[in-house]
């Protein structure tokens, strides 16, 4: 697929893959990029339908994961917030062997409320693609509000961040669509257990789309993973706070 695009940032020699959220683009991962640059080599990918690759047909996450495993380097750490943590957990179950690791913010393998597993209310995720597909930027620009709330000390930074984002043409409403299909219905709760390579699991204390409880269910199933909870963050740390999520990710790069 020629028309597959992806941006290489950073100097350093080990490969860190970042995918983004659903109806967002890799661009949401600017402060994180420009913190580590000089120390790790950045792949920033924008899913089919997002971004620079905005032209793509809607894919199903195999289809995707594919992809992904054809055109990025192997033996890499795979960075993957919300649903793009599902995908980077999807694509290490699919291709342990050339994954270094995995490192999955404010994400879950199931990301739909189920009987004795905490998630998001199906009705609540159809209602929030129904907002996008009404006004996109309206509805980007209240749920970053709404995630950053009270965070005085990063306003402008918020500001400059939205700016970046909106530089790039929202997404159309069959990609849309096709990123709820995928939040709705891949469920790797009985496959996760056996992921074999390293993971970071990295989650917001107040994440009302990721609920804190998943950690501590998953801590239990899977006890040689590791956990961080950041416990004034919501549903985007790595924008909400800053510096703590640095740290995280530092100590963890490091390690390898």
């Amino acid at each position: 697929m020629k028309s597959f695009y992806w941006n290489t940032i950073g100097e350093g020699k080990i490969n860190v893959i970042l995918l983004s959220g659903w109806g967002l683009h890799s661009k949401i991962w600017f402060f994180i990029i420009k913190k580590f640059q000089l120390f790790f080599k950045f792949y920033l990918i924008d899913l089919p339908g997002f971004g620079k690759n905005r032209m793509l047909h809607p894919m199903k996450i195999d289809c995707i994961i594919k992809i992904l495993y054809y055109y990025m380097p192997k033996n890499s750490i795979w960075m993957g917030w919300s649903m793009g943590g599902l995908i980077a957990s999807k694509f290490a179950l699919s291709y342990p062997k050339e994954t270094l690791a995995v490192i999955s913010v404010a994400s879950s393998p199931c990301f739909i409320e189920k009987k004795d597993w905490p998630g998001i209310k199906k009705d609540i995720a159809e209602r929030f693609y129904l907002d996008l597909k009404k006004d996109y930027y309206k509805t980007i620009n209240d749920f970053l509000n709404l995630q950053t709330i009270n965070l005085n000390p990063y306003v402008q930074d918020l500001i400059i961040l939205k700016k970046i984002l909106f530089s790039e043409m929202k997404p159309s409403i069959s990609f849309l669509k096709n990123g709820l299909e995928i939040i709705s219905s891949i469920d790797l709760r009985s496959d996760i257990v056996f992921l074999k390579v390293p993971l970071l699991r990295i989650y917001g204390g107040l994440d009302n789309l990721v609920p804190k409880n998943i950690a501590k269910i998953l801590d239990k199933k899977w006890p040689k993973t590791n956990s961080i909870i950041i416990k004034k963050a919501a549903h985007i740390p790595f924008v909400s706070h800053k510096k703590e999520f640095c740290f995280i990710l530092w100590n963890f790069l490091n390690s390898f």
